[in-house]
């Protein structure tokens, strides 16, 4: 209704953002203000029992839109990602957690004006840990030494061949061989010793990775390379399948039987979280896989 050109008086750094009764108890709106700087900023203003609180509508973490948080008590958590926030102070509810701008709050005439000076400014305290940190940095680098049009150069090393085996079978309760898994290694056998390639089998089952929580439907920008998730727990080990798809091989085998019709449920499992891949074309026109080969090996019967 304003749009931060109304101010408190002509010095103010004040800016009214609405009426008391466009914020309900227990809801928040994000509003536009400018600085005496005339520069914009985005605000979130939380009603907590009929007290008004303003901090900064972008999480510190990757920009989250905090109005559209959850708030309980006065604590909102981030939609995207999960981050806490006190809207009284712009700290985190717990010790180490990074924190956000808050901004001082008075009500005139009923309404609502929000002081575009921070009270309060936030910090970035959460550091991930060493291995998402070296595998987003490798990535980075290795894009930087691609470009966008043009395909890798050939050189004279061992061409570099990944499979995966997505196969179920437990082989701790009842052994038995694979026709996907036993196909897939055949074709890596005959690459090493007729061709000469350096190979690599992961089996999907020997690994410990959580399942896609789909930060992609809330919004585009919320599905993060390398992925949220990996990012949280440091025990995630789909950050093997990241380092070895994108930066190691140049040919990828992936191997699956077909059960009920469809591909095997660790396949989806680990193409799911490949999805922060792909979604950074979508958001941040950069291509992570490029200029490889990949192929199926897909069996039927005993998987």
């Amino acid at each position: 209704m304003n749009n931060g050109i109304d101010t408190y008086d002509d010095d103010s750094s004040y800016r009214c953002v609405c009426l008391l009764t466009d914020i309900q108890s227990g809801v928040s709106k994000s509003f536009s203000i400018k600085t005496k700087e005339d520069e914009n900023i985005e605000i979130a203003v939380f009603n907590v029992d009929g007290i008004f609180y303003a901090i900064s509508n972008s999480c510190v973490h990757k920009g989250g839109p905090l109005s559209k948080g959850f708030l309980d008590g006065d604590i909102v958590t981030c939609p995207w990602h999960g981050w806490k926030y006190s809207v009284k102070t712009g700290q985190s509810p717990h010790e180490g957690g990074d924190s956000v701008n808050s901004y001082e709050v008075k009500i005139i005439e009923n309404k609502i004006y929000v002081n575009s000076i921070p009270s309060t400014v936030g910090k970035r305290i959460f550091q991930p840990h060493e291995a998402y940190l070296n595998l987003k940095n490798s990535v980075d680098d290795y894009l930087v030494h691609k470009s966008s049009d043009d395909v890798l150069p050939v050189d004279d090393k061992k061409v570099r061949i990944l499979g995966i085996s997505t196969t179920n079978a437990n082989d701790k309760i009842a052994p038995r061989q694979s026709t996907s898994e036993a196909a897939l290694h055949f074709a890596l056998e005959y690459a090493t010793k007729d061709l000469g390639a350096e190979t690599v089998m992961i089996k999907l089952r020997e690994l410990e990775f959580n399942h896609c929580e789909g930060y992609y439907s809330k919004n585009a920008n919320a599905c993060i390379f390398p992925c949220s998730i990996s990012e949280r727990d440091s025990e995630d080990q789909m950050i093997q399948i990241y380092e070895k798809v994108i930066l190691w091989a140049d040919i990828v085998l992936i191997a699956t039987p077909i059960r009920w019709g469809s591909a095997s449920s660790l396949y989806y499992k680990m193409i799911q979280r490949m999805n922060c891949v792909q979604n950074q074309m979508i958001t941040h026109d950069r291509y992570l896989i490029r200029d490889k080969v990949a192929a199926f090996l897909i069996t039927g019967g005993t998987g």
